[in-house]
């Protein structure tokens, strides 16, 4: 009965010093808030962000004042103040922060240890940033197959630098058996990034994607080869009454791709006849047609 009264004492003890620090981190957090006049953890991350790179390039960058926000939110983690989201995000950043000195004293364990506290939630770029380190043995063993696991998971989570590490190391067999088919599967979500991020700054005009070849390595060559069968099949599909292929007709002959010259008389003409079906949304494209 004495050690179980002795053990329960020692459990309570631990859960005392738990809610103490718990209660202190919570603290430093809210008055980490309240400094930076914001209401909460998430915008005070976006605050430690400005801080960290900068407003859009119209201030300076002042990483030194960033790296104790983000220490306030990563220790805050097992608060209800704080969303695992914006926690991870916080250490990741910080660890990056450490590995590099970037407005701190470089200090490779401190980088790798929140790394890893990041990862062990399941953060994507904390996994991508642990699998590099074991991949180059920099602040860490060299360990391959490590590396390789971390890059697998950092991927799954949508990690474009793990994408791209993957992808790289199928297409030339590198630390990897060397399958062009799994290559792709790892370039293609990046590509498709990349894809969306052009076609936004390019106020939503269609990006005509390419095909490449060893024939045509830069693309174009000035022959639309299989292109035709597919305008032909959309045509076909457009007369018989599909909306869908009159949609895209339009889209297409709208900003000149799969090897049309932009014609805004003939996209007028489908965004029309998919205005006739008497969808809002199909009115609407149509009016942007029209303007």
């Amino acid at each position: 009965m004495r050690s179980l009264s002795l053990l329960l004492l020692a459990v309570g003890s631990v859960a005392q010093s738990d809610e103490a620090a718990a209660a202190s981190t919570a603290t430093a957090l809210q008055r980490s808030c309240a400094d930076a006049g914001v209401a909460n953890a998430s915008a005070l991350l976006a605050h430690a962000r400005k801080l960290h790179n900068g407003d859009d390039g119209r201030s300076t960058k002042q990483p030194a004042e960033a790296a104790p926000l983000y220490a306030a939110i990563a220790a805050a983690n097992s608060t209800s103040l704080v969303s695992l989201d914006d926690a991870c995000a916080a250490a990741t950043a910080l660890g990056h922060m450490y590995l590099q000195g970037d407005g701190v004293q470089r200090d490779g364990e401190r980088a790798y240890d929140l790394f890893q506290r990041a990862a062990a939630f399941g953060a994507p770029e904390a996994q991508y940033a642990l699998g590099v380190l074991h991949a180059a043995g920099f602040n860490a063993p060299k360990d391959t197959p490590l590396a390789m696991t971390f890059f697998h998971f950092a991927a799954e989570g949508g990690s474009v630098g793990a994408q791209l590490a993957l992808g790289y190391r199928h297409l030339l067999g590198v630390d990897a058996p060397k399958d062009c088919g799994k290559a792709l599967l790892y370039y293609s979500p990046v590509a498709e990034r990349v894809v969306s991020s052009a076609q936004r700054l390019r106020g939503g005009k269609l990006l005509e994607k390419v095909r490449l070849s060893l024939d045509t390595p830069l693309g174009g060559g000035g022959k639309r080869g299989a292109d035709d069968d597919v305008i032909q099949y959309y045509e076909h599909s457009a007369r018989k009454g599909s909306v869908d292929a009159q949609l895209t007709l339009a889209h297409l002959n709208l900003h000149g791709a799969r090897g049309l010259v932009p014609d805004h008389a003939r996209a007028f003409e489908f965004y029309s006849r998919a205005a006739a079906a008497g969808e809002a949304a199909r009115a609407a494209l149509w009016g942007r047609a029209s303007a």
